[in-house]
């Protein structure tokens, strides 16, 4: 997988996503093709990924303002977020079942459910940067926060 540059695609490398798209032969795990699906919104610039617990990959387009989600047969869809110029940057899938992700224009963490309902939660410090998000052993999510501070929200929305 690579990040992509504003033009709207989102690569997989068949040889890390094998378990998720189809069995493969040695031969071919050992000569990886790459496979690329276009996203529907042009210039959407994806940058997150994270599996689902669906069974779906999940990823976050920052310029597209939205967080989309990819079928193992390569379908995908959209939702946008309810913040306008939000710029969702890191996705990660929380204990509760959902996904969450880091709005770092708009200083929030979103949750978003496996049917494509979004929530919002406005973190406390003005000014912060929320980028990378990851679920903690305590049952939590954890962010990195470009303010200069790493972040906890429960499953429940409290930061």
């Amino acid at each position: 997988m690579r990040k992509s540059r504003g033009w709207g695609w989102l690569v997989l490398a068949v040889a890390t996503a094998t378990a998720f798209l189809t069995m493969v032969s040695p031969v071919e795990a050992a000569n990886p093709r790459i496979l690329e699906f276009p996203i529907p919104t042009t210039g959407s610039q994806p940058y997150g990924i994270a599996a689902g617990p669906d069974g779906n990959l999940w990823f976050t387009e920052f310029r597209g303002n939205a967080i989309g989600w990819i079928t193992p047969l390569g379908a995908i869809r959209e939702t946008p977020t309810p913040t306008s110029g939000s710029g969702p940057i890191g996705i990660a899938a929380g204990p509760d079942g959902n996904l969450w992700f880091t709005e770092n224009n708009a200083n929030k963490i979103g949750r978003i459910t496996p049917r494509g309902a979004v929530r919002e939660f406005l973190l406390p410090a003005s000014g912060s940067g929320p980028w990378e998000i990851t679920a903690g052993p305590d049952g939590n999510l954890w962010f990195t926060d470009l303010g200069g501070k790493i972040g906890r929200i429960s499953p429940r929305g409290g930061v």
